[in-house]
């Protein structure tokens, strides 16, 4: 991605306090949470937007994050804000020792391959757009969709780079333009869900609170999305660790790790069961170990 002569990055620097191995790291930006990072020409740096600001990611000494932000914007502000993305008010070892707990050989397998991995906290919007775009789809091509959205309906933000559009913009959006972005069929789902949300009056925060069935309810009642992308929406977008995704990669996993019959509703309670508080990070960390050999 080009940036103009006069856009300028300023100066790396730790934007939270926690730390990354380089594989978490990579896993956590880059693993299917989130299709708004490109990785940039050195290992394990990335280029991207979040909440309407332009960055640059990379781990620093001893895997401690480090963000650069445009030299135009406050970058405390912004270092702030990408903490929050990066839910760092969460405390992962809390979660790691209640998993570690539970006895369960195959989970204290992921965990070890996976020591410091973590779950995005996206806005709402974003991961309801993303995953949208996300269906029968690899991780390139929805990036792909995704920023051609983004340069075609989000607000431009500096040297190259757009926001996300939002939902109320994509709800007014001519459907044919939308087909434009390279979405198939998934361009239908996404004008139609933006309608009904704005139709709706519809606050998608308040997922965050809603009782889990109540918001997944309201999700899958909204085009193109089912089960999955619902649970996909509730975990990287809304911090709800219940939400356990069941795509064809955790089918597999759960069906050849665990006694638990090959039926996504049936394996969503049987993980809920044996993972009762923190069902979605133990999905994040199967999926993980599962899909890159580790497990």
């Amino acid at each position: 991605m080009s940036a103009p002569e006069t856009f300028k990055w300023g100066n790396f620097a730790p934007f939270a306090d926690m730390r990354f191995t380089a594989s978490d790291w990579c896993e956590t930006v880059d693993g299917g949470q989130a299709f708004s990072w490109n990785a940039a020409q050195n290992c394990g740096e990335f280029e991207g937007v979040f909440a309407n600001v332009a960055a640059k990611i990379r781990l620093g000494k001893d895997g401690v994050p480090e963000a650069a932000f445009p030299q135009n914007l406050d970058a405390a502000e912004c270092a702030q804000k990408l903490a929050e993305y990066f839910d760092s008010r969460t405390d992962y070892a809390k979660i790691r020792s209640s998993l570690e707990n539970s006895a369960d050989e195959k989970m204290q397998k992921a965990l070890r391959a996976y020591p410091t991995l973590r779950i995005l906290r996206q806005s709402v919007d974003e991961t309801i757009v993303g995953f949208i775009c996300s269906s029968s789809k690899r991780i390139p091509q929805i990036k792909k969709c995704v920023k051609n959205l983004s340069e075609k309906f989000g607000e431009k933000i500096c040297g190259g780079f757009f926001a996300l559009p939002t939902i109320e913009r994509l709800a007014d959006a001519d459907p044919a333009e939308i087909r434009k972005c390279g979405l198939g069929f998934r361009a239908d789902y996404l004008s139609k869900s933006a309608r009904k949300i704005a139709a709706d009056k519809f606050d998608t925060s308040a997922l965050r609170e809603m009782p889990y069935e109540e918001a997944k309810n309201y999700l899958t009642s909204l085009s193109g999305i089912g089960d999955k992308i619902a649970d996909c929406i509730l975990l990287f977008g809304c911090a709800r660790f219940e939400a356990f995704p069941v795509d064809t990669w955790i089918r597999r996993a759960m069906c050849e790790l665990y006694p638990v019959e090959d039926n996504p509703k049936k394996i969503r309670l049987f993980a809920a069961q044996k993972f009762p508080l923190y069902a979605g990070f133990a999905q994040q960390m199967l999926f993980a170990a599962k899909r890159n050999g580790r497990l």
